[in-house]
């Protein structure tokens, strides 16, 4: 791998953290794919599967001691990509706009921007500061379903939205890898089950 990295460089980086953050944009990519196709359940479990990706990369970074600006970097892009750009993705293929649901999205979006922002620059080591991203777009993921699938109304989208946007940019403090993120996962498992049953049925 060192006479790889010679010719290029940004491989010198290359370690399980960081490909399992690749990983999960892969999985976004094939979201992507299938919302194209307007194969929902398929999307969702391939944003799932970015989630999850997302979720560990860090554990193992931590673990094996490779934490590194590259890896943060790196898993800031993605999150950007799957977490902030892939709902207006969402809102596109699969619902009519509406002026609120607009002003959501767009607010949605830049509160992701200025959050991963200044994760990268200020987040401590074990804490985050405001809702991490992925925690965003789990309830945005969620509440199309729900729209989709349950009748919810369609502003139930636009109001997650706006909360979701206000609570990445709050100043209320989250451990790393503490019990909210158990809760967080074991909540998206579940929906993840119920979405892949109903896929499968």
């Amino acid at each position: 791998m060192k006479k790889v990295s010679k010719l290029f460089p940004a491989l010198a980086n290359f370690n399980i953290p960081n490909v399992i953050t690749t990983i999960g944009l892969v999985f976004g990519i094939a979201a992507c794919y299938y919302l194209v196709g307007q194969n929902f359940m398929a999307a969702m479990v391939c944003l799932f599967c970015a989630g999850v990706c997302d979720l560990v990369d860090g554990w193992f970074a931590s673990k094996l001691k490779q934490q590194s600006r590259f890896g943060q970097a790196i898993d800031s892009l993605v999150d950007f990509f799957i977490c902030v750009i892939m709902p207006i993705w969402f809102v596109h293929y699969i619902l009519d706009y509406t002026w609120l649901l607009r002003i959501g999205l767009v607010f949605y979006c830049i509160a992701g921007l200025w959050r991963l922002a200044y994760y990268n620059i200020n987040e401590a080591d074990k804490t985050f500061t405001g809702l991490p991203v992925p925690g965003a777009m789990m309830c945005v993921v969620m509440t199309t379903w729900a729209i989709l699938y349950a009748s919810f109304p369609v502003w139930a989208l636009a109001l997650t939205f706006f909360i979701t946007g206000l609570l990445m940019l709050c100043k209320f403090k989250l451990s790393k890898y503490g019990k909210w993120q158990v809760i967080m996962g074991l909540v998206g498992l579940a929906f993840f089950i119920v979405v892949l049953i109903l896929w499968l049925s």
